[in-house]
């Protein structure tokens, strides 16, 4: 008999992983992450997201997966009001793993990418509005 992993989705916001082994590949049906999702992941070594948007529900939602030592993170994410992460440094704050676990970040989308614009992909100005430097909207 073969062991999978189990997860339990509701409107596509999992809601607890029952892992079978040491890694866990989410559904591509997942669009966020309830707070106590991972609370019996403690033996998990390695997570892999690759869906298109991820909403994470709750701050440190990966911190019962003690043994976490790779999470791999293949979508635009945005925390528990909507804001989508554009820094890897804010992301692993919010997610509030351990410094010895590698976060791998890779956003489809141009947004994402740290001071680019969300329209056109320019180069944002420092400061409080944010203006890209080539279409001069604010971001």
């Amino acid at each position: 008999m073969e062991h999978t992993n189990q997860f339990e989705l509701v409107a596509g916001v999992l809601q607890r992983c029952t892992p079978a082994g040491t890694k866990l590949v989410l559904p591509e049906e997942t669009h966020a992450i309830a707070a106590h999702a991972f609370s019996g992941c403690d033996k998990v070594t390695e997570i892999e997201i690759s869906v298109l948007q991820l909403q994470l529900l709750a701050e440190h939602c990966f911190s019962a997966c003690t043994a976490l030592r790779r999470l791999s993170l293949w979508c635009e994410v945005s925390d528990a009001a909507g804001v989508r992460f554009s820094s890897r440094q804010t992301l692993r704050r919010y997610l509030g793993v351990p410094e010895e676990t590698e976060v791998e970040w890779e956003c489809p989308t141009v947004w994402c990418m740290e001071d680019r614009c969300q329209f056109c992909g320019g180069t944002l100005r420092n400061g409080f509005l944010r203006v890209c430097t080539f279409c001069g909207r604010m971001n």
